[in-house]
């Protein structure tokens, strides 16, 4: 069998970017990784003393700090075009657009034979620096179905798909005593209520809890109320595997959003793959047909006393079709436009 070769390009986020690559490998993809902001770019020197001189002038007496710019953007792209060589690639895969330089975008338009996808993953509004590459795209999905509606977007022609679970992993639950309730997440300041009361809730309901914020910042920590029952400290920042480890051996999942966009996050489709159940504050949930009340908990003030009755409910399969519906191989197959595969769409 011919393999399929890709260029993917995202941040180095999580080792998020190993596993997609892993994925890509399984489903008989030959993968070309492009970084958004490769170590020698991190670790930036200029090549000689004009250079600083130049930059150090227009800075001082002009305000513009843009030529240390330049120059990185000008080193990437040309590694960038060494690295790719004369070789033609059947498909690229962008996800954060917005994190590469317009110029690199270009460069990797010119060794695709067959169509370039762009996927934001974040809201267009949190990240407007995307809408300047959406036109160099053959198709350009976004995970925010609020995004497709916003009449500001309208003329981008964007497609809607949601995020995805990776099935090259296998779920392999882990015994324990008792119920156990996940959370891991950076520190965002608008979801310091919910995850205080759900943490709150929880533990008074007798369930244990497993909730991890990896920072160490001691003005952060001091605003939550039951940090008591919190894990802090950037030591316990978790690498993909050991979150895996982490939901194969709990009952609940707990996804507390960032409220700036209305996607699914990756731990909906992780609850629906590991049969966990999951406790959301993203109402929008509910619009998806793998939602059953059962095994997902919308997390709202007035639902607080519904916590008791949601626990002890019985979990309900899910049809197995739907549950591969949002498999990464389904899911590279929609964006790529391969045979046979399930349509997955964004609730209107």
């Amino acid at each position: 069998m011919v393999k399929k070769r890709i260029i993917l390009a995202m941040p180095k986020h999580n080792d998020i970017f190993a596993e997609i690559i892993k994925n890509l490998e399984y489903y008989q993809f030959d993968v070309t990784f492009v970084d958004s902001n490769p170590k020698y770019i991190k670790n930036f020197r200029y090549k000689n003393v004009l250079d600083r001189i130049f930059h150090l002038v227009r800075k001082i007496f002009f305000r513009d700090y843009s030529y240390k710019h330049l120059l990185k953007e000008k080193l990437l792209v040309d590694n960038t075009k060494m690295y790719l060589s004369s070789k033609q690639y059947d498909y690229a895969l962008i996800i954060r657009p917005d994190t590469y330089p317009l110029k690199l975008l270009q460069l990797i338009k010119t060794r695709v034979t067959k169509s370039m996808i762009g996927y934001q993953w974040d809201g267009l509004t949190r990240f407007p620096a995307v809408l300047a590459t959406i036109d160099l795209f053959d198709s350009f999905y976004v995970f925010d179905s609020n995004d497709i509606q916003n009449n500001d977007f309208k003329k981008f022609h964007l497609s809607g798909i949601t995020n995805f679970y990776f099935d090259v992993n296998k779920p392999a639950p882990i015994g324990h005593t008792g119920k156990i309730a996940y959370f891991v997440g950076s520190h965002i300041d608008e979801r310091i209520s919910a995850i205080d009361s759900c943490a709150f809730e929880l533990n008074k309901n007798n369930i244990q809890l497993k909730f991890i914020i990896p920072t160490d910042d001691p003005w952060k920590i001091s605003k939550y109320k039951q940090k008591n029952l919190i894990t802090f400290g950037a030591k316990n920042k978790l690498s993909f595997h050991e979150n895996i480890s982490n939901i194969n051996y709990s009952d609940i999942l707990v996804d507390i959003v960032n409220p700036i966009h209305h996607g699914l996050s990756f731990r909906v489709f992780e609850a629906i793959y590991y049969q966990k159940k999951l406790i959301t504050t993203n109402p929008f949930v509910q619009y998806y047909d793998f939602f059953h009340p059962n095994n997902i908990m919308i997390w709202e003030k007035q639902n607080y006393n519904l916590l008791s009755e949601f626990l002890a409910k019985p979990m309900v399969v899910i049809d197995s079709e739907i549950i591969q519906k949002y498999s990464f191989g389904n899911w590279i197959k929609n964006i790529l436009n391969l045979d046979s595969y399930q349509k997955i769409t964004l609730p209107q």
